[in-house]
């Protein structure tokens, strides 16, 4: 018989009376709930979360990785931002899995916060931006080869071109002959992926721990003052470089719409600046001079690799995207090519 949330909550924690659950957020990825209890006559809620297997395939690494980064951060006495780790139950398990093997954890629920809607003005992404360079800062030390890969080869640009080539010549869908200007669009960012991995393999982009999903809804804000209190959602914290999660920060931030707006985005450089700004704020001075030099390149490389992705999953048939729509994910990669070409005029 499968368990239900209430079931899953007390595998984690005690209480006594059962209030509610109900889906929270707009998460692609995993299933997330706020659930509320009361216990010793207090109500606290917190955040339920089943993990999609299908996606991050060993949840035990993943889990691993999030708990040794988090006590890593706790214990750094700069960092001044909330470290959102997962709960234990009384077994000292993170993680637990039902009948059905599906994988479930449980967060504390940050009171008082919220995460900004898109598009965000220069300020709010300052601010994020601050909270993803002292993140950086936080773990510069921090032995990054010893973390797993929790999806192995994600930023790995030379894996990706390659599956995108077999895909084109299988052609499994049809859908090579309605793409051949987007398809051209790719090849045209080749030489750009090219420069990054070359970077990467003589040490010029040193390897660092890196979060790889630093769009705004991964910063928690308080409501109050408006700053930011932490920094969430570390699933795909694994061994990467500074500029795929800057230039994350900048394919997400910076555009009037978002990503499968079938219109082309308008790149919105006072938000370009405040970004950077406020990522150097906190990074700067531990970057590398070549890093530090790189950061643009590193936004139209992350840029192109996402529309490579899509565009692969459009011709694969729609395999790994949750789409609403038949051309949902072409969509997708004409956005992130019409980013990718204004992006390039500045590099």
């Amino acid at each position: 018989m499968q368990m239900n949330h209430q079931e899953h909550t007390r595998l984690f924690i005690p209480f006594d009376r059962w209030l509610s659950a109900a889906p929270y957020g707009d998460g692609h990825i995993n299933d997330t709930f706020r659930v509320e209890v009361e216990h010793g006559g207090a109500v606290k809620a917190y955040l339920l979360q089943r993990i999609n297997r299908h996606v991050f395939r060993n949840p035990e690494r993943l889990m691993r990785n999030m708990q040794t980064v988090c006590e890593w951060l706790a214990e750094q006495e700069g960092y001044t931002y909330r470290v959102v780790a997962p709960l234990a139950g009384p077994d000292g398990r993170v993680l637990h899995t039902d009948d059905a093997g599906e994988y479930w954890r449980l967060f504390p629920f940050v009171e008082h916060s919220y995460t900004p809607e898109a598009p965000v003005g220069p300020e709010t992404a300052a601010e994020a931006a601050r909270a993803y360079g002292a993140f950086a800062r936080a773990l510069r030390d921090f032995p990054a080869g010893e973390l797993a890969e929790t999806i192995p080869g994600f930023h790995d640009t030379d894996l990706r071109w390659q599956h995108f080539m077999e895909v084109l010549e299988k052609d499994p869908a049809g859908r090579k002959a309605l793409t051949i200007r987007e398809i051209d669009a790719i090849r045209e960012a080749k030489p750009l992926f090219d420069r990054i991995s070359a970077l990467k393999k003589s040490g010029a982009l040193p390897l660092r721990v890196a979060h790889n999903d630093t769009k705004a809804s991964n910063i928690l804000f308080d409501r109050r003052t408006h700053k930011a209190v932490a920094v969430i959602d570390l699933d795909t914290v694994m061994p990467g470089t500074a500029l795929s999660d800057f230039g994350d920060m900048v394919r997400t931030f910076t555009t009037d719409r978002p990503e499968d707006d079938p219109a082309d985005p308008v790149l919105r450089r006072d938000v370009l600046e405040a970004l950077k700004a406020g990522y150097l704020e906190e990074a700067g001075d531990f970057l590398h001079a070549s890093e530090r030099a790189q950061l643009l390149h590193g936004a139209a490389w992350i840029t192109g690799e996402q529309a490579m992705r899509f565009l692969g999953d459009w011709l694969a048939g729609d395999v790994y995207y949750k789409t609403r729509y038949a051309e949902h994910n072409l969509v997708r990669a004409r956005n992130q090519l019409a980013l990718f070409r204004e992006l390039s005029k500045l590099i």
